[in-house]
């Protein structure tokens, strides 16, 4: 069987055995050769290929696959819509309470400030409450030191 013709170009048996895909491996390897330089015989080629359907899908699987893919669509969509109406809700919370304006910036400063200064004192207070607490216990511990050690001077009572 000749797979080529007189002027070296792929006959109708050569081209039915490749698109029916029954040429042996030796075959193949001319063909393709063959089309990857001839155009002539790559435009036959493509025009008998299109002929062939090469997948039929019934149509129950394809109105399936467009509903699966109409309600994934909207979900996504009600998803979405969701998302960006919860943030708008939280920022028109944040909005109207004031939390991006700087009048709210500066009172939340000053009210740092106050809350440093107190702190401050109330650290200062303790310091001394404890300052005066220690001296009175050396005090205590000092007077407590003199007793016994006048009573080791003169003897036992």
């Amino acid at each position: 069987m000749t797979i080529f013709n007189k002027n070296g170009h792929i006959t109708q048996k050569g081209l039915f055995l490749l698109l029916t895909e029954k040429a042996d491996e030796m075959q193949r390897l001319e063909l393709s050769e063959h089309l990857s330089f001839c155009d002539r015989c790559l435009e036959e080629y493509l025009k008998e290929l299109e002929k062939i359907t090469l997948l039929e899908t019934e149509n129950s699987i394809s109105k399936n696959v467009i509903k699966r893919v109409k309600y994934k669509t909207a979900w996504l969509s009600q998803k979405n819509f969701g998302t960006v109406v919860a943030a708008a809700c939280i920022a028109m919370v944040l909005w109207t309470s004031g939390a991006f304006s700087w009048q709210m910036t500066l009172q939340q400063t000053q009210t740092m400030e106050r809350l440093e200064h107190r702190l401050e004192r109330i650290s200062w207070k303790n310091q001394n409450v404890l300052h005066n607490v220690s001296q009175k216990y050396q005090y205590f511990l000092d007077r407590l030191g003199l007793d016994r050690r006048e009573e080791g001077l003169y003897g036992e009572k």
